[in-house]
Protein backbone atom coordinates (compact mmCIF):
# COMPACT_ATOMS: atom_id res chain seq x y z
CA UNK A 1 0.00 0.00 0.00
CA UNK A 2 2.85 2.41 0.91
CA UNK A 3 4.71 1.44 -2.02
CA UNK A 4 1.93 2.48 -4.28
CA UNK A 5 1.19 5.52 -2.96
CA UNK A 6 4.98 6.80 -3.21
CA UNK A 7 4.98 5.70 -6.65
CA UNK A 8 1.41 7.48 -7.19
CA UNK A 9 3.59 10.67 -5.81
CA UNK A 10 6.98 9.64 -7.71
CA UNK A 11 5.13 9.90 -11.03
CA UNK A 12 2.46 12.17 -10.50
CA UNK A 13 3.24 15.10 -7.95
CA UNK A 14 4.96 18.00 -10.19
CA UNK A 15 1.93 17.34 -12.99
CA UNK A 16 -0.63 17.35 -9.91
CA UNK A 17 1.49 20.79 -8.76
CA UNK A 18 1.21 22.32 -12.39
CA UNK A 19 -1.89 21.84 -12.68
CA UNK A 20 -3.03 23.50 -9.54
CA UNK A 21 -0.48 26.19 -10.18
CA UNK A 22 -2.68 26.65 -14.10
CA UNK A 23 -5.73 26.80 -12.65
CA UNK A 24 -4.94 29.25 -9.66
CA UNK A 25 -3.01 31.29 -12.58
CA UNK A 26 -6.55 30.98 -14.87
CA UNK A 27 -9.00 31.50 -12.11
CA UNK A 28 -6.97 34.97 -10.68
CA UNK A 29 -6.91 36.49 -14.14
CA UNK A 30 -9.98 35.22 -14.98
CA UNK A 31 -11.54 37.33 -11.70
CA UNK A 32 -9.56 39.78 -12.22
CA UNK A 33 -10.74 40.54 -15.78
CA UNK A 34 -14.31 40.19 -15.22
CA UNK A 35 -13.94 42.47 -12.30
CA UNK A 36 -11.99 44.71 -14.21
CA UNK A 37 -14.69 45.11 -16.82
CA UNK A 38 -17.69 44.27 -15.53
CA UNK A 39 -17.99 45.24 -11.84
CA UNK A 40 -16.85 48.67 -10.89
CA UNK A 41 -16.89 48.26 -6.92
CA UNK A 42 -14.19 49.35 -4.19
CA UNK A 43 -14.07 45.81 -2.32
CA UNK A 44 -14.15 43.65 -5.92
CA UNK A 45 -11.08 45.83 -7.12
CA UNK A 46 -9.37 45.48 -3.97
CA UNK A 47 -10.00 41.34 -3.97
CA UNK A 48 -8.78 41.75 -8.00
CA UNK A 49 -5.75 43.38 -6.80
CA UNK A 50 -5.19 40.23 -4.74
CA UNK A 51 -5.82 38.14 -7.14
CA UNK A 52 -3.23 39.51 -9.83
CA UNK A 53 -0.82 39.63 -7.57
CA UNK A 54 -1.40 35.68 -6.56
CA UNK A 55 -1.37 35.11 -10.06
CA UNK A 56 1.89 36.64 -10.09
CA UNK A 57 3.20 34.56 -7.52
CA UNK A 58 1.31 31.07 -9.05
CA UNK A 59 3.14 31.65 -12.38
CA UNK A 60 7.02 32.11 -10.67
CA UNK A 61 5.82 28.75 -9.30
CA UNK A 62 4.29 27.85 -11.93
CA UNK A 63 7.96 28.28 -13.93
CA UNK A 64 10.07 26.53 -11.49
CA UNK A 65 7.85 23.38 -10.70
CA UNK A 66 7.87 23.03 -14.94
CA UNK A 67 11.85 23.03 -14.59
CA UNK A 68 11.41 20.33 -12.13
CA UNK A 69 9.17 18.43 -14.20
CA UNK A 70 11.20 18.78 -17.37
CA UNK A 71 14.11 17.46 -15.26
CA UNK A 72 12.25 14.54 -13.79
CA UNK A 73 11.02 13.52 -17.62
CA UNK A 74 14.98 14.04 -18.85
CA UNK A 75 13.28 17.08 -21.28
CA UNK A 76 16.25 20.32 -20.18
CA UNK A 77 17.53 21.37 -23.46
CA UNK A 78 20.80 19.26 -23.90
CA UNK A 79 23.41 18.88 -27.09
CA UNK A 80 23.99 15.40 -27.35
CA UNK A 81 24.77 15.21 -31.00
CA UNK A 82 28.84 13.67 -29.94
CA UNK A 83 27.66 11.72 -27.60
CA UNK A 84 26.78 9.99 -30.61
CA UNK A 85 30.50 9.84 -31.87
CA UNK A 86 31.24 7.46 -28.70
CA UNK A 87 31.16 3.55 -28.88
CA UNK A 88 27.75 2.77 -27.77
CA UNK A 89 28.66 1.26 -24.69
CA UNK A 90 29.83 4.86 -23.59
CA UNK A 91 27.13 6.93 -24.78
CA UNK A 92 25.11 6.80 -21.72
CA UNK A 93 28.08 7.26 -19.77
CA UNK A 94 28.58 10.61 -21.26
CA UNK A 95 25.72 12.53 -19.46
CA UNK A 96 27.61 12.01 -15.89
CA UNK A 97 29.94 15.19 -16.37
CA UNK A 98 27.54 17.90 -17.62
CA UNK A 99 25.20 16.22 -14.47
CA UNK A 100 28.00 16.63 -11.96
CA UNK A 101 28.47 20.39 -12.98
CA UNK A 102 24.65 21.01 -12.89
CA UNK A 103 24.35 19.28 -9.23
CA UNK A 104 26.98 21.29 -8.39
CA UNK A 105 25.13 24.72 -9.56
CA UNK A 106 21.88 23.11 -7.62
CA UNK A 107 23.79 22.61 -4.23
CA UNK A 108 24.93 26.06 -5.13
CA UNK A 109 21.35 27.78 -5.49
CA UNK A 110 19.79 26.06 -2.65
CA UNK A 111 22.18 27.41 -0.28
CA UNK A 112 21.88 31.07 -1.49
CA UNK A 113 18.35 30.52 -2.07
CA UNK A 114 17.57 29.40 1.89
CA UNK A 115 19.53 32.24 2.51
CA UNK A 116 16.92 34.66 0.35
CA UNK A 117 14.46 33.35 2.58
CA UNK A 118 15.88 33.17 5.94
CA UNK A 119 16.63 36.82 5.81
CA UNK A 120 13.89 37.95 3.91
CA UNK A 121 11.51 40.63 6.02
CA UNK A 122 9.59 42.46 3.66
CA UNK A 123 5.87 41.69 2.73
CA UNK A 124 4.22 41.36 -0.52
CA UNK A 125 2.35 44.82 -1.61
CA UNK A 126 -1.54 43.63 -1.98
CA UNK A 127 -1.88 40.12 -0.01
CA UNK A 128 0.84 41.45 2.48
CA UNK A 129 2.19 38.16 2.98
CA UNK A 130 5.95 37.41 3.82
CA UNK A 131 8.01 37.12 0.83
CA UNK A 132 9.82 34.49 2.40
CA UNK A 133 6.69 32.22 1.09
CA UNK A 134 7.22 33.20 -1.90
CA UNK A 135 10.91 32.72 -2.38
CA UNK A 136 10.85 29.64 -0.78
CA UNK A 137 10.45 27.87 -4.21
CA UNK A 138 13.69 28.77 -5.05
CA UNK A 139 15.43 26.56 -2.89
CA UNK A 140 12.78 23.94 -2.73
CA UNK A 141 12.68 23.90 -6.71
CA UNK A 142 16.07 23.57 -6.97
CA UNK A 143 16.42 20.77 -4.24
CA UNK A 144 13.19 18.68 -6.20
CA UNK A 145 15.47 19.14 -9.41
CA UNK A 146 18.38 18.09 -7.66
CA UNK A 147 16.17 14.70 -6.49
CA UNK A 148 14.87 14.37 -9.94
CA UNK A 149 18.57 14.73 -11.79
CA UNK A 150 20.13 12.22 -9.79
CA UNK A 151 16.81 10.16 -9.50
CA UNK A 152 16.79 10.41 -14.00
CA UNK A 153 20.78 9.79 -14.52
CA UNK A 154 20.41 6.44 -12.22
CA UNK A 155 17.74 5.38 -14.26
CA UNK A 156 19.83 6.22 -17.20
CA UNK A 157 22.90 4.51 -16.27
CA UNK A 158 20.57 1.14 -15.20
CA UNK A 159 19.12 1.00 -18.43
CA UNK A 160 19.85 -1.17 -21.47
CA UNK A 161 19.43 2.18 -23.48
CA UNK A 162 23.26 2.68 -24.79
CA UNK A 163 22.63 6.22 -25.72
CA UNK A 164 21.52 8.01 -22.61
CA UNK A 165 18.02 9.59 -24.51
CA UNK A 166 15.55 11.06 -22.52
CA UNK A 167 13.22 8.06 -22.09
CA UNK A 168 15.19 6.41 -18.99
Amino acid sequence: MLKKILTLIDENFEEGVVVLLCGTLVLSLTYTVVIRYAFHTPLLSMISHWAEELASFAFVWLLYFGAILATKQGQHFRIMAQFKLLPEQYQKYAILPGNIVWLVFNLIIIKLGWELVTFSAEESLALEIPMKYVYFIIPLSFALITFRLIQHTYRTLRSNNHSGANDA
